[in-house]
């Protein structure tokens, strides 16, 4: 019963024993039942006890209510993708004295970690997951929900195994938060599994139209969108309207951040086809949406524009080198391992193709092997084959086709 959960947590807020709450009221044993909710009691029990308290149990029992609306909405929010207005509940939340509870459908701490990894905070999201598993919900609604936190810390660090292991693990039959779905399609498509990947995205879709939330249909339809591009079964004028439509969405509901982000996928599908014209009008487009050379997204779209600008001969290449340091310098300084790519391009730039060649093959490919860019991947294989090819390098032209129709094989265990 609400009444006992409140008393019990006023009780120790204010550090006081059973014994010393119900001196002359009731005795410990009936308190304690009072507090568990597994008993009857008289209203003038109650009225003395909250009298010992200082509170008012009407008032408190509204907050309680009120408490549990504004955790809803805060977690609505979140699922939602309104940022302004999840951060304007968590500051309402914090000022709430009955946060704590642990009987709210959602409570605070799990919601806590949301918000965290919803912010892109993995370490306080992982210390509070670390306390949290030591205890256990009774909810199976909460337990599920705890796997799903659990599920998003392990996407965002990377450990996508991880990842799909526990949000397979959820119970369907009793959790109604179906988002969970988007997550396991994001994990399926970071090791590869487009068909495992877009099953889900096709799922997490249903569940968020059926809640109207644009945003995370644009995210669905465009990672659905990604699938269908790795393999290829789909014309591209087609997938070109696709993503026309879904940039008009984002300028419908002023979700900038995706319409750059969706604008540089269709650039990169321009350059994937050698259409680099094209691509290179849609990066620059891109690097005008970002906030300059600060933003985090800056390096790849720097990347793909000066390789479009190469292939359509857009600029002088003095100007492309001059761009070219520009970002190795920025790779550098953030200690990213785009610089990689910078330095591939410098030395194509130089026309330097020994250099070139060699760094391909002993810096370029392992990484790219190990980051599993599948297109990356090919396209500087075919390149140094026929490095081998001209150069006369037959026994490593041998070793380098065995390892591409290796991989070539491991790609159709997809289907």
């Amino acid at each position: 019963m609400t009444e006992g959960k409140i008393i019990k947590h006023y009780r120790e807020k204010q550090q006081l024993t059973q014994r010393e709450l119900g001196q002359g009221i009731c005795s410990v044993t009936h308190l304690s039942k009072i507090e568990r909710g597994i008993t009857e009691y008289s209203p003038e029990i109650i009225d003395l006890l909250c009298e010992r308290l200082q509170i008012n149990m009407a008032t408190e029992v509204e907050r309680f209510h009120k408490t549990q609306r504004k955790l809803n909405e805060w977690h609505g929010a979140m699922v939602m993708q309104r940022t302004e207005e999840a951060e304007t509940l968590k500051a309402q939340i914090e000022q709430e004295p009955l946060k704590d509870l642990p009987d709210y459908k959602i409570p605070y701490p799990l919601l806590l970690i949301r918000s965290h990894l919803y912010n892109n905070d993995l370490k306080p999201a992982a210390r509070l997951i670390r306390d949290i598993q030591k205890d256990e919900y009774a909810s199976l609604y909460v337990r599920n929900y705890f796997k799903h936190l659990q599920g998003i810390y392990y996407f965002l660090s990377g450990q996508f195994l991880d990842c799909i292991g526990v949000l397979t693990e959820i119970d369907e039959s009793e959790y109604t938060e179906q988002e969970y779905y988007y997550h396991l399609a994001l994990a399926y498509h970071s090791i590869h599994s487009s068909i495992i990947a877009y099953y889900y995205a096709e799922k997490a879709l249903q569940y968020f139209r059926k809640t109207l939330n644009l945003v995370r249909i644009i995210d669905t339809e465009t990672l659905m969108l990604i699938q269908l591009s790795v393999n290829e079964p789909h014309h591209f004028a087609v997938a070109k309207q696709s993503y026309e439509n879904l940039i008009k969405a984002c300028e419908l509901c002023g979700s900038m951040d995706r319409k750059y982000k969706l604008l540089h996928n269709l650039a990169y599908e321009h350059l994937r086809r050698g259409l680099y014209g094209e691509a290179a009008d849609l990066f620059e487009q891109v690097m005008e949406l970002l906030s300059g050379p600060d933003h985090s997204f800056y390096l790849t779209v720097l990347d793909c524009y000066i390789t479009s600008c190469m292939g359509a001969k857009r600029l002088p290449v003095s100007e492309l080198l001059a761009l070219t340091y520009q970002g190795l310098t920025l790779a550098r300084d953030r200690k990213d391992s785009r610089a990689i790519n910078f330095n591939l391009l410098i030395l194509s730039l130089k026309e330097d193709w020994g250099p070139y060649y060699r760094y391909i093959e002993e810096e370029a490919l392992p990484y790219f092997r190990s980051n599993g860019d599948t297109y990356t991947i090919e396209r500087y294989e075919r390149k140094l084959l026929s490095y081998y090819l001209k150069s006369g390098e037959r026994d490593k032209a041998l070793e380098l086709s065995l390892t591409m129709i290796s991989g070539m094989s491991s790609g159709l265990e997809d289907y």
